[in-house]
């Protein structure tokens, strides 16, 4: 009897909406190949006591003083993909320029010392 009461559903879902792969991909097929070309960047965190910061208006610049484990350099350049977040929320990038000397949280890429985002709380 009570198997009764489940063979509806088990109809409705063999024969219900068909959901295509595509749908889960986003129109991307996957393979282990796939997986295994794509890379992931990383980004260093690094705390900053004085924000020494250089910006143009047109979104380029450096912050200096910047060291990592396994780094060589002391500047790390913002490009104009750099994001700026003020307590977690995305501001504009020249807004960066206003916190000079003053401390910040940036991320960058420690193989292009290139910032990926410059974050603080006021």
């Amino acid at each position: 009897m009570r198997a009764l009461k489940f063979i509806p559903i088990v109809i409705a879902l063999c024969y219900g909406a068909s959901v295509s792969a595509e749908s889960f991909t986003g129109g991307k097929y996957l393979s282990r190949s796939a997986a295994v070309n794509e890379e992931k960047v990383w980004y260093y965190p690094f705390e900053i006591g004085e924000l020494h910061i250089k910006l143009a208006n047109d979104g380029t610049g450096i912050i200096k003083d910047v060291t990592c484990t396994d780094c060589d350099y002391k500047f790390v350049k913002i490009t104009p993909d750099t994001v700026v977040y003020v307590n977690g929320i995305k501001r504009d990038l020249l807004l960066a320029r206003e916190r000079a000397g003053k401390q910040a949280f940036i991320e960058f890429n420690k193989d292009t010392a290139e910032v990926a985002t410059i974050n603080w709380a006021e």
